[in-house]
């Protein structure tokens, strides 16, 4: 019974969002922000509950800590996008497929940006040890203990022993 009553909310919600399309490019042409703001503020709580279950699902697969984004900065991020690349939707039946998908690639990029991240910063003492042992230098006391470099040592006026 709750799958079916879930089904129908997401088929209502859907409707609700092929409706709202022909309002928002109105909105936006007319240069009416505020309007159009409140319209979208009515669809983005069922887009925030898919961005939470994203964001649960790519912790569980340890793409990132657990406290490190939150679903409130990919809505606000999508708000924005929605805004500026509205027009790419032809029809108000593409617009609901395409809000996922717009949020899906916020959601990708900082995932793919993460793993990237904490894989270049974790082996990135791996690639700087060679240069950092071919920079150290070697030093040794001379008779009133002061530190001298092992290279200076080297010079041929210095004496052998």
């Amino acid at each position: 019974m709750k799958d079916t009553i879930n089904y129908y909310q997401q088929r209502e919600f859907h409707v609700f969002v092929t409706k709202t399309f022909p309002n928002l490019i109105q909105l936006k042409k007319e240069g009416n922000k505020e309007t159009f703001n409140k319209l979208i503020l009515k669809i983005l709580p069922s887009i925030k509950k898919y961005i939470k279950g994203r964001l649960s699902a790519a912790i569980n697969a340890g793409h990132f800590s657990k406290n490190k984004y939150n679903a409130d900065e990919f809505v606000d991020q999508l708000f924005i996008e929605v805004y500026e690349h509205i027009d790419e939707v032809k029809k108000a039946d593409d617009f609901y497929l395409w809000l996922f998908k717009k949020t899906d690639e916020l959601l990708e990029d900082v995932i793919v940006e993460d793993e990237f991240d904490e894989f270049f910063f974790k082996n990135i003492d791996d690639y700087s040890k060679p240069e950092w042992d071919e920079m150290e230098e070697n030093f040794s006391t001379d008779g009133d203990g002061d530190l001298l470099m092992v290279d200076e040592l080297d010079d041929s006026s210095y004496n052998k022993n």
